[in-house]
């Protein structure tokens, strides 16, 4: 065999590496490849036990036996030499791996095909038997970082487990120079740890998609079986590998809310912590991550939804604080900051300052700068600019040196309160202040902020004027790191741009595009638009989208046609930095083909996506296709959502809602009963995370709606209260008042009392129980229509709103109150229409005092009911309940309301039953609609429009007219009477007229009998019978079973039967022929049931029969309710009275 000798590295080919293994006596060649280069795996590697190697970048290094068998001081010296070259080479091997990876995640290509590459590359990298020969721990660290920051979670947690496991088995085996102590492996593998918990709970501000869920990874169960799997996966029994302060502080990185960061802080003390003083683990540092943690906000900068509760988060960060000032460990000045900092996100003003006012007397001026930054970005989240400037006054006082942060906070702070001219004033301020204090010079974000206050108070003109300036270089500023003072003048960046076109039109916006487009062609100012430039102009264009113009909304849409066609181009060309054409580029076109109802386009567009969609996109499609009324498309892109698993959000439901609610197709749209169903099949399919409000609410509320709204009595709240009760958690404010409103279409006031002391303290609500003004109305209403408003007077009391500038209940349920009280306690319902607006704080309508008129009228008939039944002296009371109308009606003309004819009838009718005919005819009078109708000269057109404006089948005005002519019946003025009912029948020629009916002609003729004008009286009726207003005629069954012509008179006063009878008997003596009698007369006058007492119309037909007409009248033997008068009875009346005729 050949016998090779080689002393020295052969450097082979960077593509492919070989390895030859040639055995000559003791003599061996070894050669490994690197994870880069194409692996041979048809070779037999094989390594002797005594034999060393090193090969790093495809060399190849060849050491004998008798080299390693050395035993002088000069091999041991050779061996020393050998082991720090062989580190030195480590080093570089794993020096140039991670910088290959960092040169595939700077290349220029889109970031899910980026990831793809460095996943790919990944996956290679853990082809190698031993990760610890080709990276140190340092190196590794920064690889775990890298794939974090791109979200490729999977990739980076097996690397992290096979890199870990590799330098824990190097450790446990003694083969140096190459192998780990155990103590280095162990800390090892806590930094590497340390490095994917803080990859994993960083949260992401990129707006590239995600290639896992992201929320899989960063909680906090999650983040702790990580730090549990790091201490007890790589020791022998027994053994943990300590995490040090670093890996705690990780894991609370990613806890979002107050109390799950307590339980985690309190976790780690109970573990890591021998006693109370012993901190060596849980120190000052973790306890300030725990402070962030407790400001649970998104990085979109909103307070998640999921976060329990907003006030209750900073308070808890508050109580960490207070803790650490009464233990160990001792808060420090970045203590300060966190829990300034946790205030600042919530606007918590006041007791920022106030705990800023106890530690600023400890801190040193340059601490105390640092720690004004948190108080003055307080102000600015909480928009209060006036606080900012009196902070920027307090420092200067103080002696604190104001910086160019602390101007930038407080103009974030005009921008919020959209002052833009005081920023403008600012800004000029800054800039003529810059050579005297260079500290306080402005700088990029100082222009930024201005432009977004400009933005903010959509003043369009006065941000580019600003950018304007900008461009031309007429703004410089000293450079501070420069000891010349050169100036550098301030030129727009992409910011400012994105900036200035989120307060412009849609064709502004183009321009501005074309405009950075084209900066590529300058030597200076080179800004190329990205993302959030095309994102910003078109959600511009969907502004503009929702003009009530249909020329407006179609050329918006165009221009934000153009502009996403522009942005395709741009993310295909490779001389610009690429633009990526991420989800929020997707959905903002989604909404704007949504905005013009272009449900076509906008489901194009979801299909033509890029990248993976997320709720907004499918949001704006189910919204699209609701506003057509297309429920089934709207069903189908709804269940698409679950199947790839992507979470609904609340505004997902609400469009899912109003999309069946409002479907095209005739038979879902009228019937609720369907729309139940296909809510209730959308119920089915929701997890327990939908079924809460704060995302499935608005589905709740339309189901709860649509079963109370079924014609089904009883059923329906039952069906609604089932659904109610699959409400996961608390329920809000519109579900509860959806589930009280269905109790209230039923009056179950049982019920909805029950629900309303035994609901949810509603957070959005207010007043004493939590409980929303809405909410509370359905519930008095429900009381109402049951006359239970004692009832509802109590639940307004226990649950009335005490804010002074917001209605206690809704109108309608004061005016269902009202009615209410109405029926059985009309003082109180006067008293609550006077105390509306002092006590309710809501303005009565025209219904409010039609009620209590109503009201008033009602109680003023019981008053004359009770007097005329009553045989005892009554007192009078001090006032009338008829005057009490009266008054309301005049109360009402003076606030500006037009009475309706229900209420001048009511008031007419009250003053009817009171006798007073007078004032009725004045009320009468007062009306526009009656004054002709009086005078005799009503015209054609009044009595048009009169009987078009009202809702009532017959004219308007007759029930006001009857009422008239029954006030001046009673009163006894029949020649009044008599004058309206002629110029009733005047008018009856003109079409759309007042025609009299039956109760007109009986109230006229009571007044005509009462006053002796018989003869008047009959041929009065006698006109009615011949209109067929009055038909006594009737077709009855006799006694043998056969059909005879009966006279009827179960509907008339007993005036009013006395005309009907000398009508009918008269009829038979007028000069004719020979009348036909072929049976008995039979008068129908019932059985008195109806009367009050004893029978009124028995006794009267009776009396005149046999007084007056000397007829043998019985009553019928075979039915009570009958008069009959023989045949023969009949024929001698005639025979004897006709010849006086």
């Amino acid at each position: 065999m050949l016998t090779l000798q080689m002393k020295h590295f052969v450097k082979l080919s960077a593509v492919v590496c070989f390895s030859l293994t040639i055995y000559e006596s003791s003599t061996r060649i070894h050669c490994v490849s690197s994870f880069q280069l194409t692996h041979l795996h048809s070779y037999d590697l094989r390594v002797p036990r005594n034999s060393r190697y090193a090969m790093r970048n495809g060399a190849l290094a060849v050491h004998s036996d008798e080299q390693t068998s050395l035993t002088s001081s000069s091999s041991r010296s050779q061996q020393r030499t050998y082991k720090s070259r062989r580190t030195s080479n480590l080093r570089r091997q794993s020096r140039e791996t991670l910088q290959l990876f960092e040169q595939w995640n700077k290349q220029q290509s889109p970031a899910a095909k980026r990831n793809e590459v460095l996943e790919h590359e990944v996956d290679k990298l853990l082809e190698s038997t031993d990760l610890t020969q080709l990276l140190v721990p340092r190196d590794a660290s920064s690889l775990i970082r890298l794939l974090g920051r791109n979200r490729i979670y999977d990739a980076m947690l097996k690397l992290t487990r096979r890199y870990c496991r590799h330098i824990i088995d190097s450790a446990s085996v003694e083969r140096e120079p190459h192998g780990y102590a155990k103590e280095d492996a162990q800390e090892s593998v806590l930094y590497c740890y340390t490095a994917a918990i803080g990859a994993c709970s960083k949260p992401t501000y990129s707006s590239s998609p995600s290639t896992t869920n992201e929320e899989t990874y960063r909680n906090k169960t999650f983040l702790l079986s990580l730090l549990d799997e790091m201490e007890h996966n790589y020791t022998a029994s027994g053994e943990v590998i300590k995490p040090n302060s670093y890996t705690l502080s990780a894991v609370l990185l990613g806890v979002d809310n107050g109390p799950e960061a307590v339980e985690v802080l309190n976790l780690f003390e109970r573990k890591y912590c021998a006693d109370q003083s012993d901190h060596s683990i849980v120190t000052v540092q973790v306890y300030n991550a725990a402070i962030s943690a407790c400001c649970s906000r998104s990085p979109n900068g909103e307070i998640k939804e999921e976060s329990s509760n907003a006030v209750e988060d900073w308070q808890l960060g508050l109580f960490l604080y207070n803790r650490m000032k009464r233990y160990d460990p001792a808060p420090n000045e970045q203590t300060h900051m966190a829990v300034l900092q946790a205030l600042a996100e919530f606007g918590q003003v006041r007791v920022a300052m106030s705990i800023f006012d106890d530690v600023k007397n400890e801190c040193s001026l340059g601490s105390l700068s640092n720690l004004y930054k948190p108080l003055l970005k307080s102000c600015a989240t909480a928009a209060k600019s006036d606080a900012a400037e009196a902070l920027l006054q307090q420092m200067k006082n103080d002696g604190v040196i104001v910086t160019t942060d602390h101007m930038n906070l407080f103009l974030l702070s005009l921008a919020k309160c959209n002052m833009h001219t005081k920023a403008l004033e600012v800004l000029q301020e800054m800039i003529n202040l810059q050579d005297s204090e260079p500290l306080m010079a402005p700088d990029i974000f100082t222009f930024n902020t201005v432009l977004s206050a400009c933005a903010n108070a959509n003043e369009y003109e006065a941000a580019r004027e600003l950018l304007d300036d900008m461009k031309e270089g007429l703004y410089s500023v000293p450079y501070q790191g420069n000891l010349h003072r050169l100036m550098v003048e301030i030129r727009p960046d992409v910011i400012s741009y994105n900036t200035v076109i989120s307060c412009a039109d849609p064709v502004s916006a183009l321009e501005l595009i074309n405009e950075m487009r084209l900066t590529r062609r300058h030597r200076v100012g080179v800004v190329h638009p990205n993302s959030i430039s095309y994102t910003n102009a078109i959600a511009r264009c969907r502004k503009a989208s929702t003009s009530s113009d249909p020329e407006t909304r179609q050329y918006a849409f165009d221009i934000a046609f153009t502009l996403f066609e522009m942005a395709r181009d741009s993310a295909l060309d490779n001389t610009v930095p690429t633009v990526d054409l991420n989800v929020y580029l997707y959905s903002s076109m989604i909404w704007v083909a949504e905005s013009v109802g272009n449900y076509k386009a906008a489901v194009q567009l979801l299909r033509s996506m890029e990248c993976p969609p997320n709720a907004i996109c499918y949001d704006g499609v189910i919204s699209a296709c609701g506003k057509r009324g297309l429920y089934r498309e709207a069903l189908f892109f709804y269940y698409e959502m679950q199947n790839i698993g992507l979470p609904a959000t609340k505004n997902v439901y609400m469009k899912l809602a109003f999309a069946i609610n409002n479907a095209r197709a005739p038979e879902i749209f009228a019937s609720p009963r369907k729309k139940a169903a296909l809510l209730e099949g959308v119920l089915s399919q929701m997890s327990n995370r939908d079924r809460s409000v704060s995302i499935g609410g608005p589905l709740f509320e339309a189901l709860i709606r649509c079963h109370a709204n079924k014609a089904e009595a009883g059923s329906s709240s039952a069906a609604s209260r089932k659904v109610y009760d699959q409400i996961v958690g608390p329920v809000d404010n519109a579900c509860l008042s959806a589930m009280l409103r269905a109790y209230a279409s039923e009056s179950n006031w049982e019920d909805a009392v029950m629900l309303v002391h035994c609901s949810d303290i509603v957070k959005e609500s207010s007043g004493p129980g939590r409980v929303s003004t809405r909410a509370l109305s359905y519930a008095v209403i429900a009381c109402a229509k049951a006359n239970q408003f004692e009832e509802a007077f109590n639940l307004i009391g226990l649950y009335s709103n005490d804010d002074t500038s917001g209605e206690v209940v809704t109108l309608a349920a004061l005016n269902a109150l009202i009615a209410s009280c109405g029926r059985k306690r009309p003082d109180l319902a006067v008293q609550t229409l006077n105390e509306m607006q002092t006590k309710y704080r809501v303005t009565p309508n025209a219904m409010s005092y039609r009620l209590a008129i109503v009201a008033c009228n009602q109680a003023e008939h019981r008053e004359a009911k009770n007097k005329s039944l009553s045989t005892d002296d009554v007192e009078p009371f001090e006032f009338s309940w008829w005057e009490c109308a009266l008054s309301l009606l005049r109360r009402m003309v003076e606030d500006g309301m037009n009475p309706d004819t229900q209420t001048y009838s009511s008031v007419v009718s009250a003053l009817e039953s009171a006798g007073q005919w007078q004032r009725a005819l004045g009320v009468l009078q007062s009306i526009p609609s009656m004054t002709a109708l009086l005078e005799n000269s009503f015209p054609l057109e009044v009595m048009s429009s009169a009987a078009d404006e009202m809702e009532f089948n017959e004219s308007p005005n007759l029930y006001i007219l009857n009422a008239a002519i029954s006030a001046c019946e009673k009163g006894g003025a029949w020649i009044e009477a008599l004058q309206l009912y002629e110029n009733i029948r005047a008018q009856e020629h003109y079409k759309n007229a007042t025609r009299p009916n039956f109760i007109t002609v009986s109230s006229l003729l009571i007044a005509l009998e009462n006053a002796g004008q018989v003869e008047l009286a009959e041929t009065i009726y006698e006109e009615a019978m011949r209109d067929r207003i009055v038909r006594p005629m009737k077709r009855r069954m006799d006694n043998d079973g056969s059909l005879q012509r009966m006279v009827d008179l179960h509907l008339f006063s007993a005036p009013m039967a006395r005309i009907a009878v000398r009508s009918y008997l008269n009829s038979f003596l007028r000069p004719r022929k020979e009348p036909t009698i072929k049976s008995d007369v039979v008068f129908i006058v019932g059985k008195g049931k109806g009367s009050e007492g004893v029978p009124v119309l028995m006794p009267t037909v009776m009396k005149l029969l046999t007084e007056e007409f000397k007829l043998e009248a019985v009553v019928d033997p075979l039915n009570a309710g009958r008069i009959r008068v023989s045949k023969n009875a009949i024929d001698n009346f005639v025979k004897t009275r006709r010849w006086k005729l």
